[in-house]
C-alpha cells in the first residue's frame, strides 16, 4: 500500500474504526482485482461493507492521511508488516498522478525522492496545512523533543525559548501537542515544523505543564482542560489552553500583542468612524466576527483609546486577561474569570456596584451575560463586548434569539434604544499571500436601524448600511471591494466573494482597463527593440 493508505489504517486502527483485519483484507481484495491502491477508493470500500459505522470521523482521517503522507516520514507501526498472506504493497508502484510525482513504495523509502516529491507540490494549492522547512522563519527554533529528559524548570525554559522563537517568526498561533509535531499558525495558514521530531506523550506533557502554578494544575487535574494567560515577562504575554487529549496533552498558545495597536495599524479605512463610538458616556457597542479575527486585538485598541483620551473608570472582564492595560487617564480595572471572578455574570453583576464608567465583556456567551450587558448599557454605562458572529444582521438575530419568546419585544425596544454599533470583522491573505488584511462591516445605532430592530425586521439592515455610506456604515461585500481597489487584495482573491452585480461590473471593467494598459506597454516595448 502506499504512504497515504499507510497513515490511514494506521490511525484508523488507532481509533479502533477499523480493524487490522479488515484493512487486510480490503487490501487483498483491491490486489486480486488489481485496482491502484488509491486511499479513496480503500476508504470506499470500508464504507461500502459497512466495516466501519462512524463514517464522519472516516472522512476527516482523509484529509490528515493526506497531509501527513507529503512528509518523508511513517507511522509509528504498519497495519500490513506482519501480514503473511501478501497483503502488503503490490510489486509494481502506482503510477504517477498529473499534479505531482509518486512517492516510492514503503518497502525502501529514499529520503532524497520524498523530498522532490513535496517540493513539486505549490504550497498554496494546501488547503489547510503547509510545509515551512524551506522558510528562513522556520528554521532555528528550539528542539522540543529533549524535553523528555528534562527537570520540569529546565521544560519551562525550553517552552519559554519555543514561544518567543514564535512571537519573533511572526506566528499568530503555537501548537504543542503529543503524538504530533509543532505548528504553528501563520498569516492565516498553518505549517509544520518539519525539522522538529513528534512530540511523545510524556514530553508533551512535561513542556506544557511546566508552566502551570500550583492553582492551575489543581484545576487541569480535575477538568482536564484549562483556559489562562501565561506571561514569561510583562509584556510577553500569550492566551494559553491546555487539554487532555486521546495521544496526551497538548497546549495552545496565542501570540497577544505586546502593546495596544491603534485602529490606523489594525487596518481600518475609515477609523474615525470607530474612534467616535468611543466617545459615547452610555449604550452597546459590539466587535464581532468568526475565531480568530482579531476581536481581542481591535477591544484592545478601543480600551487603549478610551484610556489615553478620557477620565474614567473601566473595569474589564475577560477569560482570560489578554493585554493588561496600565492607568493612563482612566483607571483600570482588570479581571480575569476563574482566578478573580467565577463568571462573566458574577462579575457584571458585581461591576454595577463598583462605580464602573465603561464595561468591557471578552465575551458574550450566554444569555445572562447578554442580558446583563443590554441592562448595564441602559443605567448609564458604556458597554463593549464581543461575539462570535458574521454579520451585523446576525449579530442582531444572534443577542435577540438566547431570549425568550415572552420578553423577545421588552429586549428588542432595550436594544434598539441603547445600540451605539456594531463591528463585524475578518482577516484576510493579502494579494501576495505575506501578510493578513482587515475587511469591516459597520452598522452604527441610527433611528433607522434602531426601528429594524425594535419591530424584528433585522433582515433588512444590510440595505439601511447600504445606504448609510456616507456617515461611514459598510457592508462587508463592499469592504472586500475597498481592499481590492486599493491593490490589497487580488481580483482573484475578491471575485468570489462579491456578489453585488454594480461591485462586480466595477471590478470587470478595471481588471479589462489593466490588461489593456499592460498590452499597450507590451506594444510600444516591441517597437523600441
Amino acid at each position: 500500500m502506499n504512504r497515504e493508505i499507510e497513515w490511514f489504517c494506521f490511525h484508523a486502527v488507532s481509533e479502533e474504526l477499523l480493524s487490522r483485519d479488515a484493512c487486510i483484507s480490503i487490501a487483498d481484495a483491491m490486489q486480486e482485482a488489481e485496482i491502484e491502491p488509491e486511499l479513496l477508493t480503500f476508504a470506499q470500500v470500508a464504507v461500502d461493507n459497512d466495516l466501519c459505522e462512524n463514517v464522519e470521523r472516516l472522512e476527516a482521517l482523509l484529509e490528515m492521511s493526506t497531509q501527513e503522507a507529503r512528509l518523508p516520514t511513517f507511522p509509528p507501526f504498519s497495519v500490513f508488516e506482519d501480514d503473511d498472506d501478501g497483503a502488503a504493497a503490490p510489486e509494481e508502484p502506482a503510477p504517477p498522478a498529473v499534479e505531482e510525482p509518486t512517492p516510492p513504495p514503503v518497502e525502501e523509502p529514499q529520503e532524497e525522492e520524498y523530498e522532490a516529491a513535496e517540493a513539486s507540490v505549490p504550497v498554496v494549492e494546501d488547503p489547510g496545512i503547509d510545509y515551512a522547512e524551506s522558510d528562513d522563519w522556520a528554521q532555528g527554533w528550539p528542539d522540543l523533543s529533549q524535553a523528555e529528559q528534562m527537570e520540569p524548570e529546565q521544560a519551562r525554559e525550553l517552552m519559554n525559548a519555543f514561544l518567543m522563537k514564535g512571537r519573533e517568526a511572526g506566528c499568530s498561533d503555537i501548537h504543542v501537542s503529543s503524538g504530533a509535531m509543532p505548528f504553528v499558525r501563520r498569516n492565516q495558514n498553518v505549517y509544520l515544523l518539519t525539522d522538529q521530531a513528534v512530540i511523545t506523550p510524556e514530553s508533551s506533557e512535561k513542556l506544557n505543564l511546566s508552566l502551570l502554578n500550583d492553582f492551575q494544575r489543581d484545576i487541569y487535574e480535575k477538568t482536564h482542560d484549562l483556559d489562562y494567560s501565561y506571561a514569561i515577562s510583562g509584556n510577553d504575554r500569550y492566551r494559553t489552553n491546555t487539554m487532555l487529549q486521546r495521544l496526551g496533552v497538548a497546549g495552545s498558545y496565542r501570540v497577544i500583542d505586546q502593546q495596544p495597536r491603534t485602529l490606523q495599524e489594525l487596518g481600518f479605512l475609515k477609523p474615525e468612524v470607530i474612534e467616535k463610538l468611543t466617545t459615547y458616556h452610555q449604550g452597546l457597542i459590539l466587535i464581532t466576527g468568526p475565531a480568530g479575527c482579531g476581536k481581542s486585538t481591535t477591544l484592545g485598541a478601543l480600551v487603549d483609546l478610551i484610556n489615553r483620551s478620557r477620565r474614567d473608570h473601566i473595569i474589564t472582564v475577560e477569560d482570560p486577561i489578554e493585554i493588561t492595560h496600565p492607568p493612563k487617564g482612566c483607571n483600570i480595572t482588570q479581571r480575569e474569570i476563574g482566578a478573580h471572578t467565577k463568571s462573566f455574570g458574577n462579575a457584571l453583576r458585581a461591576a454595577l456596584r463598583e462605580d464602573p464608567d465603561i464595561i468591557v465583556i471578552g465575551e458574550l456567551r450566554d444569555l445572562e451575560t447578554i442580558e446583563m450587558a443590554i441592562r448595564s448599557s441602559e443605567t448609564g454605562h458604556l458597554v463593549i463586548g464581543t461575539l462570535h458572529t458574521g454579520s451585523a444582521s446576525s449579530t442582531m438575530d444572534r443577542v435577540l434569539d438566547v431570549f425568550p419568546p415572552n420578553q423577545q419585544a421588552q429586549i428588542r425596544a432595550m436594544a434598539a434604544e441603547s445600540l451605539k454599533g456594531v463591528v463585524c470583522q475578518q482577516l484576510l491573505p493579502n494579494a501576495d499571500n505575506t501578510g493578513v488584511c482587515l475587511a469591516v462591516e459597520v452598522m452604527l445605532g441610527t433611528l433607522a436601524v434602531g426601528n429594524l430592530i425594535r419591530e424584528g425586521d433585522t433582515y433588512q439592515l444590510p440595505s439601511v448600511i447600504q445606504t448609510g455610506r456616507n456617515i461611514g456604515m459598510t457592508l462587508m461585500e463592499q469592504s472586500y471591494f475597498d481592499l481590492y481597489m486599493s491593490d490589497v487584495r487580488s481580483y482573484e482573491q475578491t471575485e468570489p466573494l462579491v456578489q453585488n452585480e454594480e461591485l462586480l461590473h466595477q471590478m470587470h471593467t478595471r481588471e479589462a482597463q489593466k490588461a489593456a494598459e499592460e498590452a499597450s506597454k507590451g506594444k510600444k516595448k516591441r517597437r523600441w527593440f
